[in-house]
């Protein structure tokens, strides 16, 4: 066959490629769009400025992966219909250069972004590390004593097994220790993306493809959220509040 003539299919095919692509993904964003217009959800690319959090071996921070993630992340909710606030939006810190306490200070900040806007949903995106190199897998937290917080991180958690890794056998898990999400008045989790202390899931934590797909599976928690069926659930700290009322009357 001619040399001219191959290189003419094959231009042509590459055409016929995208166009097939380009349709195939707006079906995919049509059928994915967010149950209802105009959910708000609040994205927390944890730390940022001089506090890096973790480190791998390979020199990946942690603060650059949360960021990456988060804006991927975001972009998914907009182009689905929905809101997203970003926490912050850069490498940029939380807190005042001559802060006494500056982890304080940023957790502050935070919480405050987050009472001060109207939300429907919290996602703080994080990056884990451990001593042993062996750990690896995402993991969701959320805090112990709200039930509808439990309900996401079940589906977040499910959603990461999906689209990562069907071999991960790690569950959604209650804390009270990390400060995001206590008290908060909606559903809140923080997902533990990875472990930057493994060598290869650092690898895969670097590349941009396995970072969209790490938003995309978020993404498409939050959509089951928004649209399955609620079981019935009532928090604690609602619960307690509910009894002492029927109690002192």
């Amino acid at each position: 066959m001619n040399p001219l003539f191959k290189k003419i299919i094959a231009i042509i095919g590459a055409a016929v490629l995208i166009i097939v692509l380009n349709h195939i993904y707006g079906r995919v964003k049509k059928a994915f769009n967010m149950p209802a217009n105009n959910k708000v959800v609040i994205i927390d690319a944890g730390h940022g400025g001089r506090d890096a959090g973790a480190s791998g071996a390979g020199g990946l921070k942690e603060k650059d992966v949360n960021l990456e993630i988060a804006k991927r992340l975001k972009r998914y909710i907009e182009e689905g219909g929905g809101v997203a606030i970003m926490i912050r939006e850069e490498d940029n810190r939380l807190y005042s250069l001559d802060s006494p306490n500056k982890k304080r200070e940023d957790m502050k900040n935070r919480k405050q972004i987050i009472k001060e806007n109207d939300a429907d949903m919290l996602i703080s995106i994080h990056l884990n590390s451990f001593p042993q190199h062996r750990y690896y897998g995402a993991q969701v937290f959320y805090f112990k004593d709200s039930d509808i917080s439990r309900h996401l991180a079940a589906i977040m958690q499910q959603e990461l097994k999906r689209v990562l890794d069907r071999n991960n056998d790690r569950v959604e898990k209650s804390t009270g220790e990390y400060f995001i999400l206590k008290d908060n008045d909606i559903p809140s989790v923080l997902i533990e993306c990875g472990f930057l202390s493994n060598p290869d899931e650092e690898k895969l934590l670097g590349m941009p493809e396995y970072q969209e797909k790490i938003a995309w599976s978020i993404y498409i928690g939050i959509i089951r959220f928004f649209s399955e069926p609620k079981p019935a659930i009532i928090d604690s700290k609602a619960f307690e509040f509910h009894a002492k009322l029927v109690c002192e009357s």
